[in-house]
């Protein structure tokens, strides 16, 4: 950068004038990845596509579009949404509980949002899972549509969440097609 000083009677100017650099930069690429949150609703849902699956976010802002009754009645929170296609029939285990910071119901829906599992406080901290150990892990089909619905108790139950999913390993699921050849269903 250059200064010039002028005189005036009375005044004194300075005038500044920036010069262009050509200076090499050289970040390095690193690799962050991101967390998928998930859609607003089944329309924009989030596809989870390899598990197991863990994810984060936050239901701050999102739509109340989904309830469910796990035990209670009461008007839901905004809630976020996940969808999955299994390709093999099997038990999904699905937690809220390793860092979620607010009172959260979780429940999976069908493809006619029919509410087929939800859980409701199961956790300390009243967050919620549907595992095994809850008394509630979701029977899923091969290549049916299911949606996994991160909600809250009540209007003002809503923040963040971290959503862990564990279930069939399709990496090695093959399928014989009438070629004789073999193809990878994942």
């Amino acid at each position: 950068m250059r200064l010039a000083t002028l005189l005036t009677v009375g005044l004194l100017l300075i005038a500044a004038t920036a010069v262009a650099e050509k200076t090499p930069y050289n970040y390095p690429i690193v690799d962050h990845p991101l967390d998928r949150q998930g859609g607003d609703t089944v329309a924009s849902a989030t596809p989870i596509t390899v598990l197991p699956f863990s994810g984060s976010g936050s239901t701050i802002g999102y739509g109340n579009d989904y309830d469910a009754v796990c035990p209670y009645n009461l008007p839901g929170a905004p809630d976020v949404v996940y969808s999955l296609v299994p390709c093999l029939n099997g038990v999904l285990e699905i937690t809220l509980c390793a860092a979620s910071a607010y009172d959260t119901k979780l429940y999976v829906l069908d493809s006619g949002l029919n509410v087929i599992a939800c859980n409701d406080d199961f956790c300390p901290g009243y967050v919620s899972e549907l595992t095994y150990a809850s008394g509630s892990p979701v029977a899923v089909t091969a290549g049916s549509l299911y949606y996994i619905v991160v909600d809250g108790w009540s209007p003002s139950d809503m923040g963040y969440y971290t959503i862990d999913i564990t279930g069939m390993d399709c990496t090695t699921a093959v399928e014989e097609t009438s070629f004789g050849t073999v193809k990878s269903l994942y």
